[in-house]
């Protein structure tokens, strides 16, 4: 009992040694002022996962909470690398719009940049998100097709689309 209570005292005097209370969480200090938080990059992002394919409309819904999985996947493996894009010059305001094929399995196939945003860099992140989220779960059973195209919409800085069309990789016009 008496060493217990040693180490109990001791444990104290190290948590107020460094300025830890015990037995309580200790909160992050806030960020300074005008600093950006750590989420507001990520407020001011969003994704959309549309259905380019026909579908019949028991497939179409059949699949709504399948993409609903699908977005929330991509936009996690997408949020992770924002942080490293919030600088300039990449802070400016964009939208990438890549279509690409989903398989009955979660494969990804046929991905094509559709509408870059103009930065080099938030194509490319656009683009791993979906790469690096693949393959997705398999389709629900019961789904009458065996892949659907669709379209993955990520706008970046609340930002609205670039006015290049420039396919990735094509040589800008000078």
């Amino acid at each position: 009992m008496k060493r217990m209570h040693g180490e109990l005292l001791g444990l104290a005097l190290v948590a107020t040694m460094i300025g830890a209370p015990l037995g309580r969480a200790q909160n992050p200090p806030a960020p300074a002022k005008g600093a950006p938080s750590a989420g507001a990059a990520a407020d001011q992002e969003t994704l959309a996962v549309e259905v380019v394919s026909n579908l019949l409309t028991v497939d179409r819904s059949n699949l709504k909470a399948y993409w609903t999985g699908v977005e929330a996947r991509t936009r996690s493996r997408w949020v992770q690398a924002l942080p490293a894009l919030a600088k300039p010059p990449q802070s400016t305001p964009g939208m990438v719009k890549i279509d690409c094929w989903v398989h009955t399995d979660g494969r990804v196939t046929g991905m094509m940049l559709e509408q870059p945003s103009g930065k080099v860099a938030l194509d490319r992140a656009a683009w791993a998100a979906i790469t690096g989220s693949a393959p997705y779960g398999a389709y629900p059973y019961g789904i009458s097709v065996e892949q659907v195209k669709v379209r993955f919409t990520f706008v970046y800085n609340g930002g609205a689309p670039a006015t290049s069309q420039t396919p990735m990789g094509a040589p800008r016009p000078r």
